[in-house]
């Protein structure tokens, strides 16, 4: 069997194919359905914000400090602003309106909605390369990341449109120092790293971070850490046996599964928590792509998933355990997200059409 990633059109999925003579299976991946059924008003919100801000000059600037400090500022930035500059340009020989020319700034401006994520974007690509590769913190300075930004594609690296600067590196460098640091304080071993996994009964695949194995239990709202003779057992075990630890050997040691996300951005959002929950969901777990017995009896006896929020200036961890509800929201998302892709235009629906003209002219003043 193959599970391969296509990124084509609007919106991304995953190929199953069995290899058993049947026909592949376009799965949706999990990540596009939310976006299919329409993104969350927080998310339109700050677009509209930065088209403002584009159509002002102004800028609300995140400032990261050496040490990680986060501050943020609204504030005029160029007057008169790039757009105006453009916009007054947008003339032809004669000094009338180019339409050819408004045309293009029009998809210039439309551009600016996305152009502060792609930033925020790229530093947590780059947080999450160095998260994967167990990178220390200390190893973090420019090189390092201009090596990192070189290495992301070039969509990626065009989206930025400029080179890496200094808060680019205190972004990184700081971040990853607190993913350590939350190690450091949350016993854990990473079992499994970026895991695709697939439900072929609804129809959606995916790919997430981690699962690990804490090294304690959650008793309600508090966490109990195993014994330190406990947590040195655990931690020698998955040295030993890093690719080969079953559920069996959770149950033998103790501790708790967990399914986790690493997440940069400026917040956490309740629609990360449904992604969670549809990986764990999930029937299957494809790795080095190979339907994974192992693994996938680890994901399907994991009962908790959790955001490990990574900033410049802080960490935090939140757990949650599995719930049926939110699978249940979850599913009517892939039901309507696959609607929506099978029927991106609504003329394939309609089964009759009827259409005319009307020949009469109405006189001028006849509406009051």
């Amino acid at each position: 069997m193959s599970l391969d990633q296509n990124n084509g059109g609007e919106f991304r999925f995953y190929t199953y194919d069995p290899e058993d003579g049947t026909e592949p299976v376009d799965l949706l991946s999990v990540t596009s359905i939310r976006n299919l059924c329409g993104e969350g008003y927080q998310l339109v919100a700050w677009k509209l914000a930065n088209l403002a801000d584009a159509a002002l000059g102004t800028m609300k600037r995140t400032v990261i400090g050496p040490r990680g400090g986060v501050s943020e500022k609204r504030q005029v930035w160029e007057y008169p602003c790039q757009f105006a500059q453009m916009y007054d340009a947008a003339v032809d020989d004669e000094g009338d309106a180019s339409q050819a020319k408004v045309d293009e700034l029009r998809k210039w401006l439309r551009g600016q909605a996305d152009e502060p994520r792609n930033v925020a974007a790229v530093r947590g690509t780059m947080v999450h390369e160095a998260i994967e590769k167990n990178v220390e913190w200390d190893r973090i300075e420019r090189p390092y990341v201009e090596d990192a930004f070189l290495n992301l594609s070039s969509r990626d690296r065009k989206a930025v449109k400029r080179a890496v600067s200094d808060e680019d590196v205190y972004f990184v460098r700081n971040a990853v120092r607190h993913y350590w640091a939350m190690r450091a304080e949350m016993p854990m071993s990473i079992i499994a790293r970026e895991v695709r996994v697939v439900n072929l009964e609804v129809g959606y695949a995916g790919t997430f971070d981690a699962l690990v194995w804490l090294h304690g239990t959650l008793e309600g709202d508090q966490f109990a850490p195993l014994t330190d003779t406990q947590q040195v057992r655990i931690r020698e075990f998955v040295q030993r046996n890093r690719d080969r630890v079953t559920l069996a050997d959770v149950g033998r040691l103790g501790g708790t599964l967990v399914l986790l996300d690493w997440k940069t951005s400026k917040g956490v959002h309740t629609d990360q928590t449904v992604q969670a929950h549809a990986y764990l969901a999930a029937e299957f777990a494809v790795v080095n792509g190979v339907k994974d017995k192992r693994v996938t009896e680890l994901l399907n006896a994991a009962q908790w998933g959790g955001l490990v929020h990574i900033r410049p200036s802080g960490w935090a961890l939140h757990l949650f355990p599995y719930a049926d509800e939110v699978v249940r929201a979850f599913l009517g998302s892939v039901a309507f997200a696959r609607f929506l892709a099978r029927y991106p235009k609504p003329e394939a629906i309609f089964t009759h059409t009827f259409k005319g003209i009307s020949n009469e002219q109405e006189e001028e003043g006849d509406d009051d």
